[in-house]
């Protein structure tokens, strides 16, 4: 049995891991902003605090963790995760259950970099229908659970804001509980677009200077010139 658990813990733990894997961004990128990220949040007729919440505008990320979401009435979840840098936002959150929805999954994670969204769900189930590991952005599913009404999850919801920022959420539950409406996000992550560097302006190429008149050729050297006779009187010794 404790060979199974730790084999289940290693199969969570890379599922929550390998949606992660980011090419590194180009080093002439200035991050756009702050990011941030929210394991699991509620509101509605059962309030969850934003759980492993952060944001950060820094080079480097910071990250907040717990293991086990605190006890309420609604939401069930463990190893809930949060990271945030500037330009960038991570989530996860393994073995989510909302018995009174129907919803469970084994791994739900969202990530955002430089105003790019996606987000993943591992072995999730709303009553008896299977939602898609990638789905595509803002996917709606419905279905009707008797004493409940309908309940409406969202995919992948990817939401742009007037600055530009994206957010992220890889589940979002809408239900009405007890006369209210309910709703739960799972995995949620934002970030601003980086914006590139600004090449320095290269200067005017300088004008070639003007070639100065070349010097003629020298004549090539020839016969040397005929001696000219100087009349004169010589002397003569006797």
């Amino acid at each position: 049995m404790r060979l199974q658990a730790l084999t289940k813990c290693a199969a969570v733990a890379g599922a929550l891991a390998l949606p992660f894997a980011l090419s590194a961004a180009p080093a002439s990128a200035t991050p756009g902003g702050a990011g941030s990220a929210v394991a699991i949040s509620a509101t509605g007729s059962v309030v969850v605090p934003p759980t492993s919440s952060v944001a950060s505008s820094a080079q480097r990320p910071t990250s907040k963790s717990v293991a086990e979401l605190p006890a309420n009435p609604l939401v069930q979840a463990r190893l809930l995760n949060g990271s945030a840098w500037a330009g960038h936002g991570r989530a996860s959150v393994a073995d989510l259950r909302v018995a009174k929805l129907g919803l469970s999954a084994h791994a739900v994670s969202a990530k955002c970099e430089n105003g790019t969204g996606v987000s993943h769900v591992v072995g999730a189930t709303l009553g008896t229908r299977a939602l898609k590991l990638g789905a595509t952005p803002n996917t709606t599913v419905t279905t009707d659970l008797k004493g409940l009404g309908n309940v409406t999850v969202t995919l992948n919801k990817q939401v742009r804001g007037h600055d530009g920022n994206l957010t992220v959420t890889a589940i979002e539950v809408s239900a009405t509980l007890a006369g209210k409406t309910q709703t739960i996000s799972i995995a949620s992550a934002s970030c601003g677009k980086s914006q590139p560097g600004q090449p320095s302006q290269p200067g005017q190429p300088s004008q070639p200077s003007q070639p100065g008149q070349p010097a003629p050729p020298s004549a090539p050297p020839g016969e040397a010139p005929a001696p000219t006779p100087v009349p004169g009187d010589l002397p003569v010794t006797g």
